[in-house]
């Protein structure tokens, strides 16, 4: 929850944003806090023509405080002199498909994104994510050498049973060959001419 805190900070004091441009004006609501702050907009046009682009900050009554033409990208800074609502303002000076990608930022807003109790926890969340690598890394390590372990046993139980299969083949042909030698010394010399 408190990293979701910390990154809704973020995204609130630090806007970054990206829309697709039309001849129409797309502008985005930019809340002076206090008096006499800087705005600075930072920007960049992607997409077809992309010269053909017009950046500018009004204020709500629809004054324009300072307007950039034909530009693809840049920087726009601008003292925002009263406490009130302005806006910042991407038009496409053609039909061509642009996208803009930009952020602002407001000067003088105190922009304390993170505090050291937080840093505390990172801390100690990175040391029990070190903890884990380390104890995965001695796992992969362990099924590694078992993995080798196994290969190796199997390799001899492969070779024993390969011999032993030999030497079961040898003797089934040397006690079938003993019993064809008896067999045969056996009717050798016997005569079996029809005397009934």
């Amino acid at each position: 929850m408190k990293y979701l805190l910390i990154i809704s900070t973020l995204i609130v004091l630090g806007q970054s944003l990206s829309t697709q441009l039309s001849q129409q004006p797309s502008c985005f609501l930019v809340n002076s806090p206090e008096e006499n702050s800087n705005l600075t907009v930072n920007y960049i046009v992607s997409g077809l023509d992309e010269n053909q682009t017009d950046v500018f900050i009004r204020k709500k009554d629809g004054e324009i405080l300072i307007k950039i033409q034909n530009s693809r990208d840049g920087r726009i800074r601008e003292l925002l002199k009263d406490k009130d609502n302005y806006y910042v303002c991407f038009q496409s000076r053609d039909k061509s498909y642009k996208m803009v990608s930009f952020d602002f930022d407001i000067e003088g807003v105190d922009k304390e994104y993170a505090q050291s109790e937080q840093f505390d926890e990172m801390s100690k969340e990175l040391q029990n994510t070190q903890k884990n690598f380390q104890n995965i890394y001695r796992n992969q390590h362990w099924i590694s050498d078992r993995e080798n372990t196994h290969a190796l046993v199997l390799d001899q139980t492969e070779k024993s049973v390969q011999w032993y299969a030999l030497i079961k083949v040898g003797v089934l042909i040397v006690i079938s060959s003993a019993q064809i030698y008896i067999v045969y010394n056996y009717f050798k010399d016997k005569d079996f001419s029809g005397q009934v």
